[in-house]
């Protein structure tokens, strides 16, 4: 009886702590989700933004080469005088390869290296971010899961140990409380090798 109730007390606290637990893992499993969804969206957000601003660029660029192919001075410096600054290093790095003369010259300064977007950057770091939180969440969710089936385990503990009160018969009340003892080894042993969290 003293074993049974040893086991009995030790399964009841080992639920309560591995499925408070696995409720955290879960919290940090939806929260990771959560923001890896919202960075995902910023991320769009953004990407659209840095196409808007491609556009613009090239309608700028576009005008800016027709005037001066035309021989408009005055146009040709309205536009240039509108060039992002962003398109700016791009456009400084083409007109450097002196693309009139140069049939190596790459067709427009879009494909350079030097054409860089804020909103392009700023994007990619929030789809690492996103990445990264769908990983965690990922993670979170295994360590939830074996925390379960710790809890699982605990509750079969519980089962052996009360149902071993129920017989006379002393060596099945023995198998019953070893294969509770067991029971308790095997979670105890899965619930040790989770990390702990706080939420």
């Amino acid at each position: 009886e003293i074993v049974a109730t040893v086991l009995l007390a030790s399964a009841v606290l080992a639920t309560a702590w591995t499925g408070y637990q696995a409720a955290l893992w879960d919290g940090v499993q939806s929260s990771n989700y959560t923001q890896a969804s919202a960075a995902r969206t910023e991320a769009a957000q953004l990407r659209t933004e840095a196409n808007v601003y491609r556009l613009a660029d090239l309608s700028v660029f576009e005008n800016y080469i027709d005037a001066f192919i035309d021989g408009d001075e005055e146009l040709a410096a309205f536009y240039r005088d509108r060039f992002r600054p962003e398109f700016e290093p791009a456009y400084v790095a083409w007109i450097a390869l002196d693309p009139f003369e140069n049939p190596d010259a790459p067709p427009s300064p879009f494909g350079l290296p030097e054409y860089q977007l804020q909103a392009d950057e700023d994007a990619a770091a929030l789809e690492l971010r996103a990445d990264t939180l769908f990983e965690e969440g990922e993670i979170a969710n295994t360590d939830s899961d074996e925390y379960t089936l710790a809890t699982l385990l605990f509750a079969i503990v519980l089962f052996f140990a009360a149902i071993s009160e129920r017989f006379e018969y002393v060596r099945m009340r023995v198998v019953l409380l070893a294969l509770a003892g067991a029971g308790l080894i095997a979670g105890v042993a899965v619930a040790f090798g989770q990390p702990i969290t706080t939420g």
